[in-house]
Formats: structure tokens, sequence, C-alpha cells
């Protein structure tokens, strides 16, 4: 088979880079202001030192007269005045550039930010008390301990401008605003779980989805990568983490919503997620459609993070035991499929089929209907790509069904027989008018299907392979093996993302082609035709719209005391 990536545990998370760049930290950007203010201590000291050596102490040096106690409170008042001109200046730029590179909706974290107002409202106050002290200057008393409080105070403001601006471009930076958006939403979870106005934190949570969502797309929009991948990464990891942990805990109010909440979409979906309870799911995972809309398509990392994001979500359902969910992801999964098909972007199927598989092996303890019907899913949307002219695409969903199968054997072997029997059923429709790359693709994973079940002495899944494989052409099924066995070198001549060609088989797989072509003449000699015993492929998904009832078998004409004649069972030769 093509070259395996592990298998993701249940507990793994996609684990972008939170921080590019970097940070001082606050004790390295408090360290700036107090240095500030210690080297105007010190040259005061030292110059007051060389200035005044007919003063006999330090408190005679620094006891101003009427005059100077009005001039310093004066310079203080002013300075500080033109130093909070100067932050304000700056956190209203930053927060104009912040909110048009991602979203307006952001200003809100600006404006609801405690420590922001307790800045600005420090230096406000700081201002104030110096012009009242100004008006206590006599010319013949000066208060002197208002004077100290008024010049410490302006010393304070003075101190904090390097470090409060520090934060402010650090809080500006994308990956501050995800994870404290991230820490907000688990806030208002935390309110909702508890039963505190239940409408208000469900909007809360929602306007927070919504701020990092636009963040994602403005980053993709922008070309910023580092900034989407890692807003994919917080999304995924808010409902795989947070979001499952605590979402049995709400009653049904939390998960009753309209369009206010669901913008856009048409009552079904509206009635199908108050029905499943999914809309937060719903309301990220959808998101996620979009993004890959605009993603461009050199730009498969995107995607493969939200194929991440989207399997840790699934596998988390399963786990918690919601299988709303996790058939949700399947859903989303499929999406992803016909966006790449619409756009014409087979190195997105790639990706996503790869985690799609990966999420089909992490249900196979739990959910093996849901593995069945990812693969069936899988098979499907390869032959769409196929038709679209992309056949390669097709060879890949057939290799990531084979692995599959092979992870199934011992967990669950009737889904690996299930699977088996779902690659031979496509072969056999294919032979007959199936493009030659695509064909060849599926009849790779079959063949290389058969090596396995032939070296583990899988007889019964090996019986079916070996029958769909006999009923290929023999002069294509000799040259296809005849390519297998000699090709010496795995690696594919063009870059792409399997990096192993189809055609190449491991040692110890390569052993059973001669034992393949021996099966294959035994059951052409047999002149016994292909047997897939095969339970019902999986049903599709629910027509929620019934159709009209149908004629009871007497209407065909038939008088009513006569039994209308039963369909005779298909019996399959074999």
């Amino acid at each position: 088979m093509a070259v395996k990536i592990p298998v993701a545990s249940r507990t793994s998370r996609f684990k972008p880079i939170r921080d590019l760049q970097a940070s001082p930290g606050w004790v390295g950007a408090a360290l700036s202001g107090f240095a500030l203010v210690a080297v105007a201590a010190m040259l005061v000291v030292v110059f007051g030192f060389l200035d005044s050596t007919h003063y006999t102490s330090i408190r005679d040096l620094f006891t101003p007269d009427p005059p100077a106690a009005a001039g310093i409170l004066g310079v203080v008042g002013g300075a500080e005045g033109v130093t909070l001109s100067i932050v304000i200046l700056v956190v209203v730029f930053g927060i104009q550039m912040t909110s048009s590179r991602y979203s307006p909706r952001i200003i809100g974290l600006f404006t609801t930010n405690p420590l922001n107002a307790l800045v600005l409202g420090f230096a406000l106050a700081s201002i104030l008390y110096t012009f009242l002290v100004r008006g206590e200057v006599k010319v013949g008393y000066v208060p002197m301990w208002s004077v100290g409080a008024a010049v410490a105070l302006g010393v304070i403001n003075f101190a904090i401008v390097f470090p409060y601006i520090g934060y402010i471009f650090a809080v500006m930076r994308a990956e501050t605003l995800v994870n404290s958006i991230r820490n907000r939403a688990r806030r208002h979870l935390a309110h909702a779980v508890a039963g505190k106005r239940i409408g208000k934190y469900r909007n809360d949570l929602l306007t927070s989805i919504n701020q990092v969502t636009d963040i994602a797309l403005g980053s993709v929009q922008l070309g910023d990568m580092p900034v989407c991948l890692l807003t994919i990464g917080v999304l995924g990891d808010f409902l795989a983490q947070d979001y499952s942990k605590v979402k049995k805990g709400f009653g049904p109010e939390w998960f009753q919503v309209g369009h206010a909440e669901l913008p856009g979409d048409s009552d079904q979906i509206v009635a199908e997620v108050n029905r499943a309870h999914t809309w937060v799911e719903y309301t990220v995972l959808s998101s996620f459609v979009h993004l890959v809309g605009l993603t461009p398509a050199h730009r498969k990392e995107a995607v493969h993070a939200i194929a991440v994001a989207t399997r840790d979500i699934g596998l988390a359902a399963i786990d918690r035991g919601d299988p709303e969910v996790a058939e949700l992801t399947v859903r989303f999964f499929n999406t992803y499929l016909r966006a790449a098909l619409n756009q014409s972007a087979p190195t997105f199927a790639s990706t996503t089929m790869n985690e799609y598989r990966r999420l089909a092996i992490g249900a196979l303890e739990w959910r093996p209907d849901i593995s069945v019907e990812a693969a069936s899913h899988v098979l499907r949307y390869g032959r769409h790509f196929d038709e679209a002219g992309m056949p390669a695409i097709f060879g890949a969903a057939a290799e990531d069904v084979a692995d599959l199968a092979i992870e199934a054997r011992s967990r669950d072997p009737e889904v690996t027989r299930r699977l088996a029997g779902l690659l031979v059923r496509n072969l056999l429709e294919l032979i007959p008018n199936a493009r030659p790359i695509g064909l060849n693709g599926l009849f790779k994973a079959v063949a290389k299907l058969a090596f396995w079940a032939m070296a583990s002495d899988s007889k019964d899944i090996a019986h079916i392979l070996v029958d769909g494989i006999a009923a290929a052409p023999p002069e294509f099924v000799d040259a296809a093996l005849d390519r297998m066995e000699v090709m010496q070198n795995g690696l594919f001549w063009e870059v792409n993302e399997r990096v192993v060609a189809f055609d190449w088989v491991e040692e110890p797989l390569r052993a059973e082609i001669p034992r393949l072509r021996m099966a294959l003449r035994r059951a052409k000699a047999s002149g016994r035709g292909p047997v897939v015993e095969l339970d019902d492929p999986p049903t599709g998904p629910v027509d929620l719209v019934q159709p009209e009832p149908a004629p009871s078998p007497q209407s065909n004409g038939a008088p009513r005391d006569v039994e209308a004649p039963r369909a005779q069972p298909t019996i399959t030769a074999g």
C-alpha cells in the first residue's frame, strides 16, 4: 500500500504555532518603564549633588518654595496630558488597523477590557488631582504632601506608558486576540451551564465564534496562513475539548435557535439543528466550508487544518456518545470534497480524504457504520473527480479505503469484508468505460489489498478480491501485475501528495504476485463469475420529505382478493 501516515490518537489535536514572534512578556515590558524612571532619578541625584553643595540634606534640596511648587505642578499636569494624548492616539490607531485588517467586531474586545479603562482612568484622575493641588498652592503656603503625591502619580504615569503601549501592541496581534476570545467563550459556557441568563450567554458565545471566524476569513484573504491555521485550530479545539465536555449539562433552551443565530440558513436547516442539538457545531463547521471556498488552490495547508479539526470534532463526539455530531462531521467532510471538486482543486481532496480515513479508523471500535459509510462516500467522490478530469484522486481514494480495510481487520473483520466488496463493486462497475488512470489506481488498490489478504491468510477477503480481479480484462490485469512486479523505486516521478506511485508494492507483499496469478487462473478455469457477498450498501440520508404513498399490490389491476405475485429474489452466481 501507499506509505501510511500514523493514525492520530483520539486525544491528539492539531497544534498550530501559537506565537510567531518573540514577546517580552509582562516583566520585560514593565522593566522598560521603570528603567526610564530609574535613569531619570539617577540623573537628578547625580547632577543635583553637584549643583547643591550648599544644601545640607536631600529634604532641603527637594523642598520647593511656592513659585517652584506651582511650576512643578504645571509641568507635571501638562506632561501627563501630552502623554495621555499619545497613548490614546496609539490605542485608537491600533484598534483601527486591527479592525480593518480582520473585522470591526473585535473592537468590543478593547472597549470591554478592564485594563484599558484602568490605565486611562488612572491617567485622567492623576491629571485632575494635579490641577486641584495646584489650586491649593498659596504665596506663603505649599501643601508638601499633596505636591509630593502629584509628582509620584506623574512618575507612575510615565513609568506605565511603555508597558501599556507594549501591552496594546501585544493584544492587537492575532495570536493574542484568538486566545483571549477562546477564554471569553469558556467563561460564557460556564455561565450558561450554571443556568444564568441563557439567551445572553448564548449570544455572547455566538459573537465570540463569529469574531474568530472573521479573523480566519480575513487572514485567508490577506494570505496570512499562520494566523489562518491558528484560528482553525482554536475553533476545532474549542468544540472538541471545551464545548463537548459541557454540552450535556445544557437544558433544552440552549439548543433552540432561529434565523437570528443562523442568518441565511433555510428553515429546514434551522429545524434540523434544533432537533439534533448541533447549532454550535453547525456554525463552526459551516464557517470551515466558507474558508474552503475562499482558499486559493495553492494553499492546501488551510484545508488540511480544516480536515484535521473536523476529524477531531468527530472523534470527540464518538468518545462522548454524541451520534448527531459524529454524523454531522461525515456530512461536512463530504461537503469539503464537493467544494474541492467545484474548485477543481485535487490537492484539497487528497488532504481531506486522508483525514476522512483517519476519522473512519477512529470510529471502527465504537461506530463501524460510520467507517463503512465514510469509505462509500470517499469512493463516490473519487469517481466524481475521475469524471471531472482528475482521475488520480480516484486512485488515492481507493487506496484510502484499502488502508481502512486493513486497519479494520483486527477490530471488526466484518467491516474489512464489506470494504473489500465495496472496492470490487466499484471495479466491476468501472471496467466497461472507465478512464485508464482512474481504473489503474482503483485496480492497484484492489490488487494490493488482495496481496495483503493472501499474506495474512484472510481467505474470505481474498476470495472476494480474486473473483473481482478475475472479471477484469486479462491483458489489463497482466500488464498491471507486470508493472507492479518489476518496479524497483516506489517514489512517484513528480512531487505529489501521496509520494508513492500506484504501481509500487512493498517487498513482503511482492512475493504474493505469483500466487495471485495462480489464483486468477484457477478462478477463470472454474468458470466462476464474480461473487460479492455483501450486506446492503450504506443507506443515504433520511428523506425528510416523505414521498406519496405507493399503490398497494392489488392496484395493478388484479382483484382485491387475488394476491399479487411476489418479486423473485435475484440469485448471484458463485
